[in-house]
């Protein structure tokens, strides 16, 4: 497997990312570097006039992601540094804010990493392949795609249409290790807190999560158990719907669409590690099945995170399942790596259960990353996902396009790494547009109220709606934007997913195909 496929495929706390936000991008194991020293081709993106007193942003030695300058677009005439009640950050003079800086709520949250000129972003994953992430380099690098193209081709996007109302956004990246290298895990959050001070952060791990919400600096990810959503508060944004409704929607799947009470289902899951608090996500899994009269009973298996005895492991599980007559597979992890030995195995054991899942799984409901499985295993697929049916969407390829315009024959335009890096860096740019926008300042609080404004009107590809709503410091706070799901229905005669029940969305499922919302209006004129 690409070098980049293992880091990312192994989180996703995010996109998760999302996951991941880096959520999203440890998902495709990521060796995402920006080039030192360098830039690619293109404009340097002009600094507004008129600017007093720019926040600090302090200096780091992490690689800074390429940059790329904004052409025909006009740069503000007027910043300046915000004074008392902005808590920070810029203020555009010539923005008219329908929501006046008094009005906007103290979230508590820390700003920094703005300047007259740009606006940093940090981002972390395994960027030196740190454990046994090099082992899985040989193989899929279509299916993982180039990170660094990636992050290059979406930068110079959104610096060439317009940047942050004008100010150039700059990634910053910053190496974590991943599992293999814990060590490096919280120093990178250290890093990207207290040395790059970024302004936004995009971390690949939980345990970086944890620290940098903990020090109030505003994250695109996090945990989203029940108890770390209450601890967050208004912070750690990201894609993806939480575990306890999604678990919920999947356990009346399982009922009333899988029929399992007439079956045997078994869970096969990822042990708990810096990726993911598995032990959690099962428990709660476990509690929503149980709510509808299901159970795993003694057919729940942990596997490793070591690819080195990865074969042997699905063997034992595989074995094990059969034996005990599972026919329906529950398969829960950060990223679908465990299922390309789990089908193989099965395949050769001559067991052919159904395979469920849900799209917390980073990646299983693609089709190119889904044609790494056992194809006859996964002919019996079939899970929750947030995709649209090609042609049913005004965005769909949206990332394959912006992409394409900077690399057109690379072949990786529909790779992990593309999709992962487009997901995140156009929502957290469209937040922060909407938060100037809406206030005419951007710091760390408008840029809640800049995701709230984001209701079921912004796509960056083929995606269900997504909303969220941080706009009190009191709450509720929703910083979660999807909320539905639609059934995926793998068809290896094609090698790609169907989808049987569009235009039907669910929050849970329920008798008689109750539960269905047709959401084909909310993007059928999506801009």
């Amino acid at each position: 497997m690409n070098k980049n496929i293992r880091s990312a495929l192994e989180s996703q706390t995010g996109i998760r990312v999302l996951v991941a936000a880096n959520a999203l991008l440890l998902i495709v194991g990521l060796s995402m570097v920006g080039p030192t020293g360098s830039k690619p081709s293109g404009s340097p993106l002009a600094a507004p006039s008129n600017v007093t007193n720019p926040a600090p942003t302090g200096t780091g030695t992490a690689s800074t992601g390429p940059t790329s300058g904004a052409t025909g677009t006009k740069a503000p005439s007027g910043i300046v540094s915000p004074t008392g009640g902005d808590k920070g950050g810029i203020r555009f003079k010539d923005v008219k804010p329908s929501v006046p800086a008094s009005s906007v709520p103290d979230f508590g949250l820390i700003t920094q990493g703005i300047t007259n000129k740009q606006v940093k972003v940090g981002m972390s994953y395994n960027v030196a392949d740190c454990g046994d992430a090099a082992a899985l380099n040989a193989a899929y690098a279509n299916a993982a795609g180039d990170p660094k193209k990636a992050i290059t081709a979406f930068t110079k996007h959104i610096n060439s249409t317009g940047g942050i109302q004008g100010l150039e956004f700059k990634p910053v990246i910053v190496d974590d290790g991943g599992s293999g290298c814990p060590e490096k895990n919280v120093a990178a959050a250290v890093q990207m807190l207290e040395q790059d001070k970024v302004f936004f952060a995009m971390p690949g791990l939980h345990v970086e999560s944890d620290y940098l919400i903990q020090r109030h600096l505003p994250v695109f990810g996090g945990r989203d158990d029940p108890a770390s959503l209450a601890r967050y508060g208004a912070n750690g944004l990201q894609l993806l719907e939480p575990e306890e409704p999604t678990y919920e929607a999947w356990a009346t799947f399982a009922r009333y669409q899988l029929k399992s009470a007439e079956h045997k289902p078994c869970l096969i899951r990822i042990e708990k590690g810096a990726a993911g608090d598995f032990d959690t996500s099962e428990k709660i899994l476990k509690q929503q099945m149980t709510k509808q009269g299901l159970s795993f009973g003694d057919r729940i298996y942990v596997f490793k995170d070591d690819v080195s005895t990865a074969q042997q492991q699905s063997d034992d599980i595989v074995t094990s399942a059969q034996s005990k007559g599972c026919d329906q597979v529950f398969f829960m992890a950060g990223n679908p790596i465990g299922l390309i030995f789990m089908t193989d195995a099965a395949f050769q054991h001559g067991w052919m259960p159904t395979w469920t899942f849900t799209s917390r799984t980073y990646g299983i409901d693609d089709d190119t990353i889904s044609s790494l499985m056992n194809k006859a295993e996964w002919n019996n697929a079939i899970g929750l996902s947030y995709r649209v049916p090609s042609g049913k969407h005004p965005k769909e390829g949206n990332c394959k396009k912006i992409y394409e315009k900077y690399y057109p024959n690379d072949g990786l335009s529909t790779s992990a790494a593309v999709n992962i890096v487009c997901a995140q860096f156009l929502t957290g740019t469209e937040m922060m547009r909407r938060a100037i926008k809406l206030t005419g300042t951007l710091n760390a609080n408008t840029l809640m109220l800049g995701a709230s404004e984001i209701q079921g009107d912004f796509f960056y590809d083929a995606t269900v709606p997504m909303d969220f709503n941080i706009r009190k410091a009191s709450g509720p706070f929703k910083t979660r934007g999807f909320s539905y799901y639609t059934i995926a229905d793998y068809d290896s005669s094609q090698n790609k997913y169907t989808f049987p029940k569009y235009p039907c969305y669910y929050r849970t499922f329920k008798a008689n195909d109750g539960g269905c919302e047709n959401l084909e209006g909310t993007f059928k004129n999506a801009q």
